[in-house]
């Protein structure tokens, strides 16, 4: 800009001389240089602020950014580059903080489960007995309700339950709320579970465990930046329980994390089969290659092939039947079993079918008991004459009892048939017989009137007590309205277990028929004390 001012001066001065127009007044020259110079002035002062705004724009973005030079934008846990709307999304970035989530409450009762759960009240005080107890009660009382409540998956008490988490000092009882509010599926403790797993190096490693089991059963998405620390730390304490977490919470994105753990020398065997267990669960296509060399490793840890054989299929890649097919073929029986568990995943592909049905007819139970697992998943019913044979003639009786439970789940005529014989033969086996009532009260698709006339003979017969208080137990838990006669008969019986036994299947089915039979019960000197207590409890009577 200087130059350029300079050669105006030159320009005006040699023009002046060679037109002749030396008679301009010098005020005129001066007057024309200083304008021109004071221009140039003014350019360069511009030119000097504009460029002082550009160094201090640089020097605030400068400031805003940390050490790495990442801006706080780019820290945050929700970045717009990996967020992207997809809710399912890994991290792509691992080393961005947690975001705690923020504190809930629970959420509003499922009203079908509160419903099934208020039928197994023993009468109407059960209710307040029970918020009684989380108020006043003991740690060891605590735990004991929780144990029922989760057991009934009953939700009537949440409110309650959450804010004792608050208040209570007893790990014992946190950990047990956790569970509780795990089974129930509700996020209102993911906050603190979040917290725990974020640093959880000063904490029992119980309610540490706690808190990786209820994340898996939230599906906390909020959890997926800190248990991918503890992965990277490599922590014998917390690895395998991140790696099972992950599993459960993050995506095939997080997979390209974790296959970095398969080459590192220092992993040990029982780790490696975790990340195998894992790279499954999350669907981890891109390590499909790396898995299919393991598998086929002769020299691998047994174990690792046995669950990179699962992942496989899990990963639900139709290119890993064949591989699978192949491996089916191995010796080592746990190998077998396994590669079956990756054929589950292939109920539409035939050759992946065909394999499961014919290892029912396996040497080694394992293999037997895998398939047969198999065929209820892919609910195969042309596998029931195989079954059938099973459950009559196999030498491990835990085959046999499988075969009871998925021909019963399978309902189809053959199965139903087998199942009712089992029940009305009068020789056969009294545990089979028992297998059977099950099965069938289970499903709820036949028998139930060979079931109630097997339970009416039992009452009374006195030397098949193991069958009678099995049987009893069955319809205690299933109740039907026809098995109103089977629980007078219990309750008239003269042996106070299946007295007890005819209070069970009153507390459930609530049948009408059986009330006199309790009031006789209730006057009767001689009968039994808890008995009568129970009895009285469950009409609603004062205590004598």
């Amino acid at each position: 800009m200087k130059k350029f001012g300079l050669w105006v001066v030159c320009s005006l001065v040699f023009s002046g001389f060679l037109f002749g127009q030396s008679t301009v007044e010098d005020e005129n020259l001066e007057d024309a240089v200083g304008s021109v110079i004071e221009e140039n002035s003014e350019i360069k002062e511009n030119s000097e602020t504009e460029e002082n705004s550009e160094i201090k724009e640089n020097s605030e973005i400068e400031e805003s950014l940390d050490i790495e030079g990442n801006t706080e934008a780019e820290k945050d846990f929700e970045t717009e580059e990996n967020s992207e709307g997809d809710e399912d999304s890994g991290i792509e970035v691992y080393d961005l903080k947690t975001v705690i989530p923020e504190k809930k409450r629970p959420k509003a009762a499922d009203a079908e489960k509160a419903e099934a759960a208020a039928k197994k009240d023993e009468n109407e005080k059960t209710v307040s007995e029970y918020k009684n107890t989380i108020m006043y009660g003991i740690a060891s009382e605590i735990s004991d309700l929780l144990d029922k409540l989760i057991e009934n998956e009953d939700p009537r008490f949440s409110e309650d339950i959450y804010d004792l988490f608050q208040m209570s000092k007893s790990v014992d009882v946190k950990e047990k709320i956790l569970n509780y509010f795990g089974k129930l599926e509700d996020p209102c403790l993911e906050d603190y579970a979040v917290t725990v797993v974020d640093d959880p190096f000063d904490e029992k490693r119980s309610t540490v465990k706690a808190c990786f089991q209820y994340i898996q059963k939230v599906k906390s998405k909020a959890a997926v930046p800190a248990v991918i620390r503890l992965i990277e730390n490599e922590n014998e304490d917390y690895f395998n329980d991140a790696l099972t977490t992950i599993g459960d919470i993050g995506s095939a994105k997080d997979a390209v994390k974790l296959t970095e753990f398969l080459d590192k020398p220092e992993i040990t065997d029982a780790q490696k089969q975790s990340l195998m267990k894992t790279l499954g669960k999350i669907h981890a296509v891109e390590t499909w290659d790396k898995l299919v060399e393991i598998a086929q490793n002769d020299d691998e840890n047994m174990f690792v092939r046995m669950y990179a054989a699962e992942a496989l299929g899990a990963m639900e890649k139709k290119e890993s039947v064949p591989v699978l097919v192949e491996l089916f073929e191995a010796n080592d029986p746990n190998l077998r079993q396994y590669v079956l568990k990756g054929l589950e995943f292939f109920p539409d592909v035939l050759e992946a079918k065909s394999v499961i049905i014919q290892a029912i007819r396996d040497d080694h139970y394992k293999v037997r008991l895998e398939a047969i697992d198999a065929v209820k998943k892919q609910e195969l019913k042309e596998a029931v004459p195989y079954l059938v044979y099973r459950g009559k003639n196999d030498p491990e009786e835990k085959i046999k009892m499988k075969s009871f439970e998925v021909l019963a789940f399978l309902n189809t005529q053959e199965g139903n048939d087998f199942l009712i014989e089992r029940i009305t033969e009068k020789k056969g086996n009294d545990g089979q017989k028992s297998k059977a009532v099950e099965v069938l009260l289970k499903e709820g698709h036949t028998g139930e009137s060979e079931i109630k006339e097997l339970a009416l003979k039992m009452a009374e017969d006195y030397k098949r007590k193991s069958l009678r208080a099995a049987i009893g137990k069955h319809l205690a838990k299933y109740p039907r309205d026809s098995f109103d006669e089977v629980c007078v008969k219990y309750l008239e019986s003269k042996d106070v277990t299946t007295q007890s036994q005819g209070l069970d299947m009153y507390q459930s089915g609530k049948y009408e028929l059986a009330v006199p039979v309790m009031q006789k019960i209730i006057d009767d000197k001689k009968a039994n004390a808890g008995v009568k207590r129970r009895a009285r409890k469950l009409l609603n009577m004062e205590e004598e």
